[in-house]
């Protein structure tokens, strides 16, 4: 599946202080300036962002929410066991803060511990039950994990405490149509499909994964129309053209198959089962010596990409 080789954009919510969860020490920062900093940080601004967080602790001592905003930057910039340093110097002063338990999850799941990750992404949906957020991700370790049904309750929680979120719709068939669930999966994928569209959302995930879902079940033209949706909203998505690739070469369309491989090649030559499928087609043509060198791109991609220690889903994690 789609894997957390996207650089994960942490975009956490800055909760009121009020909420369960996250609750706020004393000595804490102003909320103000958490959240502006924050903001900072979700911009991309991020040498900003440093220089802020320096002035806010100047002649002070850091607090555990400052240690959290310097683990963010350093995430932000993949620094990734940097971060997790500074979130256990956060952990050690403050243990109530459901946002730092998430964070420091996602860190471990980049450096592909998914081993080390569980504790973490349990203890913020244990800390925040009212948070739709928290219970998100930690359905998505769960399908990570190939926790499946485990990762369904969690989605299907999120839901009752964000009806209207797209992404976890989309997260929630993907667990369904594991656990063999087509049926059921195609509803979510279409109610995600119903909301992006209310929301003017321009994200390709359900189109594409309801496609997916729609091969398997040999309707062909009806995810061929879905991919067209996703092309048009992604135009630069190399997954999208392959998949569409994939359902031409099935319906027997080789030629557009083709071009449509090659587009997806131009989008992101690293994505290696469009260099596979471009191998077969030539193969059948005859086309030995170019079907030879897609199979060895093939191959040296997916041993290059193969994961140590697990992998996230990512994609509809939009």
């Amino acid at each position: 599946m789609f894997a957390l080789c996207f650089i994960v954009t942490l975009s956490l919510a800055l909760q009121v202080e009020s909420q369960p969860g996250l609750g706020v020490p004393r000595d804490a920062m102003g909320q103000a300036s958490f959240e502006a900093i924050g903001r900072l940080i979700d911009e991309g601004k991020l040498e900003t962002a440093r220089r802020t967080l320096q002035d806010e602790v100047t002649g002070r001592q850091a607090n555990y929410q400052t240690l959290f905003l310097q683990a963010r930057i350093l995430f932000a910039e993949k620094r990734y066991q940097e971060s997790l340093k500074q979130l256990e110097r956060s952990l050690a002063l403050h243990r109530q803060d459901a946002r730092v338990y998430l964070l420091a999850g996602m860190n471990w799941v980049i450096l592909e511990r998914l081993d080390l990750a569980r504790p973490f992404f349990e203890e913020a949906a244990r800390l925040a039950p009212g948070d739709g957020l928290m219970h998100y991700h930690l359905g998505r370790y769960y399908y990570s994990a190939q926790r499946f049904a485990q990762a369904e309750q969690s989605y299907r929680t999120a839901l009752k405490l964000n009806p209207d979120s797209v992404k976890t719709y989309d997260n929630l068939a993907l667990a369904l149509e594991a656990q063999r669930k087509t049926d059921e999966a195609e509803e979510c994928y279409r109610k995600a499909i119903e909301l992006a569209r209310l929301q003017k959302l321009t994200t390709e995930w359900p189109w594409l994964n309801l496609a997916k879902l729609l091969i398997e079940k040999d309707r062909h033209e009806e995810s061929l129309a879905l991919l067209d949706s996703a092309q048009q909203m992604n135009p630069q998505s190399a997954e999208v053209f392959y998949v569409s690739g994939k359902v031409l070469q099935k319906m027997g369309r080789e030629a557009q198959a083709e071009a449509a491989l090659q587009r997806s090649v131009q989008n992101d030559a690293k994505f290696p089962d469009s260099h596979y499928l471009l191998g077969r087609i030539y193969l059948r043509q005859g086309r030995k010596s170019e079907s030879q060198r897609e199979m060895e791109i093939f191959q040296g991609l997916k041993q290059a990409s193969k994961p140590k220690g697990g992998v996230m889903v990512s994609g509809s994690g939009q």
